[in-house]
């Protein structure tokens, strides 16, 4: 199987932010009554609202991601030492195609906390999208001992695997992943494609069933499926 259609199944675990939302929606305005993480709760609000609402009927843009995102990287200038914004930033960074920015965001937050699952997360996945995969290896199983047990870094971790072609690796880590709570989905997304490349043609197909039961919006389980499905397996 080619490495770039094994990309399907790279790092799901690092998933949307999820926050709540700071009482200003000033772009992180200089309140001093709001600290660090409730400014940056209110600019990734923005950011993801933009994000889902895009434009309106009026062809007006919303929210301007742009802006939220730079009062991030500007929250993170002022306060250097809070691994939160640190990690919003470069999460960001390479939501928008800048890898290397996102690097140097992930090399401070690491700085801060050696042990960081979310930032071993996304540096690995910077790894991978360089072909590196020794290295998105080398990450992971070091955030593992660090914190060993973090589902996304198991996912991570049988994903990586998965594509080095260490079948009976990806299936233990991603077992692993499911006893320590990954979403279902994804769990039988990560099967589905172990079982496949095994040529388990009936458990892969099981498997991204059982995938899109749990989530019917995933589209590359889908897809996997299909295309399984049109070549008679």
């Amino acid at each position: 199987m080619k490495f770039n259609m094994k990309m399907h199944a790279v790092l799901l675990a690092l998933g949307a932010l999820l926050v709540s939302s700071c009482a200003s929606s000033s772009f992180g305005h200089r309140d001093q009554e709001c600290g660090p993480d409730e400014r940056l709760d209110g600019l990734l609000s923005a950011y993801e609202a933009g994000r889902t609402n895009g434009i309106n009927s009026s062809g007006n843009l919303l929210v301007d991601c742009d802006r939220a995102r730079n009062s991030i990287e500007r929250l993170a200038l002022e306060f250097p030492g809070h691994a939160r914004t640190l990690m919003a930033a470069g999460t960001l960074s390479y939501e928008a195609g800048e890898p290397e920015k996102a690097q140097n965001y992930l090399d401070m937050v690491f700085r801060l906390q050696p042990g960081h699952p979310d930032a071993g997360v996304l540096r690995s996945r910077i790894a991978i999208d360089d072909g590196n995969l020794q290295l998105a290896r080398r990450l992971l199983d070091m955030q593992i001992q660090y914190t060993p047990d973090h589902a996304g870094l198991r996912e991570a971790l049988s994903s990586v695997q998965y594509m080095m072609g260490d079948l009976d690796g990806a299936r233990a880590s991603i077992e692993s992943a499911s006893r320590l709570g990954a979403p279902p989905w994804r769990v039988a997304y990560h099967r589905g494609l172990v079982a496949e490349a095994a040529g388990q043609s009936s458990e892969a197909q099981t498997q991204y069933k059982a995938c899109i039961d749990a989530n019917p919006s995933f589209s590359a389980a889908k897809s996997r499926l299909s295309g399984m499905k049109s070549q008679g397996g």
